[in-house]
């Protein structure tokens, strides 16, 4: 007679299915840490992109943000089946407009509106809805065997992941014009207390209020490795001062250039006879100017320069390319640039 209660082979069953949920949950482990990293990866490819691309878009050209995309070394640039793209307005490259004060960011095809850099592999483009179809795809190794006790799973999962990078200006050169003329011209050519004829231009710290010399020196050396102090916009006032001392305009001469290739930007104010002070109308900035520093004039040294004509006088001779400039970020040779949320998006 057999016995009912036989649990022979019981053992096999519950091993069987704690297997199958061993290799589950290994499963899911493994391609989740599988798509972690991916995302990791491709999360690190395009902010290199694009950080690498709003260099380039600083010089307004658009060659330029190609060939700096194109040249960052990670895998997603050189990878034959989901290259990253650098060519603007592409299927990886979109140039977009960033309002810091609100935050959002906006499309912007006209490169010369743009201050950022979209860089993107991913399905579907959300600010303009069109479809992409760069998105990371990452293959699954254990899940699909879910499909085997009938539950639905994908052999792999497309990964969208997107960067944006925006620049901006560093604070120019610590001088200021008052009033502004394009061409070749002695700048910071200071008249003694006024004199017969206006001064032309002052030393400026921008919103600091020391302009003594030391404070003028300092920012001077680092514009040569390209620092800055706080921000300055149109309509700010700035702290200016007359002033001709030797040491300072001296200072100068690690800014210029005789073939005129290094410049930077200068805001302009009113024009007028003595600067001074850190408010008034007078001391807000009207503009900015492009000002390429040629010769330093400082004697007696200067007094044997064919190219300072005026002697035993302090003064910088320049050749102020532009005036009226209201984007000071497409002048200077120095610039910020960073990695912004994209809310739009989650990231």
């Amino acid at each position: 007679m057999k016995n009912l209660k036989n649990e022979s082979g019981s053992i096999l069953v519950f091993a069987t299915l704690v297997i199958v949920l061993l290799l589950v949950m290994v499963g899911m482990g493994l391609d989740t840490g599988w798509l972690t990293f991916s995302r990791s990866m491709g999360q690190r490819a395009v902010d290199m992109a694009a950080l690498a691309g709003v260099a380039g878009l600083a010089n307004g050209d658009a060659a330029s943000v190609k060939k700096n995309i194109q040249g960052t070394i990670n895998d997603y640039v050189k990878i034959s089946s989901n290259a990253i793209d650098g060519t603007v307005g592409g299927k990886n490259v979109m140039l977009v407009k960033y309002d810091s004060a609100t935050g959002t960011i906006t499309p912007e095809p006209n490169i010369n509106n743009a201050n950022g850099v979209r860089v993107a592999l991913e399905t579907t483009n959300p600010y303009n809805n069109s479809s992409s179809a760069s998105a990371i795809n990452t293959s699954h190794f254990l899940m699909p065997l879910l499909n085997y006790f009938g539950i639905g799973t994908s052999n792999s999962t497309n990964i969208n992941v997107s960067a944006v990078a925006v620049y901006s200006s560093i604070p120019g050169i610590p001088m200021a014009l008052g009033g502004c003329t394009t061409g070749l011209q002695n700048v910071f050519f200071q008249t003694p207390s006024g004199g017969a004829n206006p001064n032309n231009s002052a030393w400026t710290t921008y919103t600091v209020p020391e302009t003594n010399t030391p404070d003028i020196i300092d920012r001077i050396r680092a514009i040569v490795n390209c620092q800055g102090g706080g921000e300055a916009t149109i309509g700010t006032p700035i702290c200016m001062s007359n002033g001709q001392n030797t040491p300072v305009v001296r200072e100068f001469e690690t800014l210029a250039d005789p073939n005129g290739t290094k410049c930077y930007f200068a805001p302009v104010v009113e024009k007028q006879t003595t600067f001074n002070g850190c408010t008034g109308d007078d001391n807000k900035i009207k503009s900015w100017a492009n000002i390429c520093i040629k010769y330093v004039c400082a004697p007696p040294d200067s007094n044997n320069n064919s190219n300072c004509t005026i002697k035993d006088n302090n003064y910088i001779v320049a050749e102020v390319k532009a005036c009226n400039l209201t984007d000071a970020a497409r002048v200077g040779q120095c610039f910020r640039h960073s990695l912004i949320r994209e809310t739009k998006v989650g990231m």
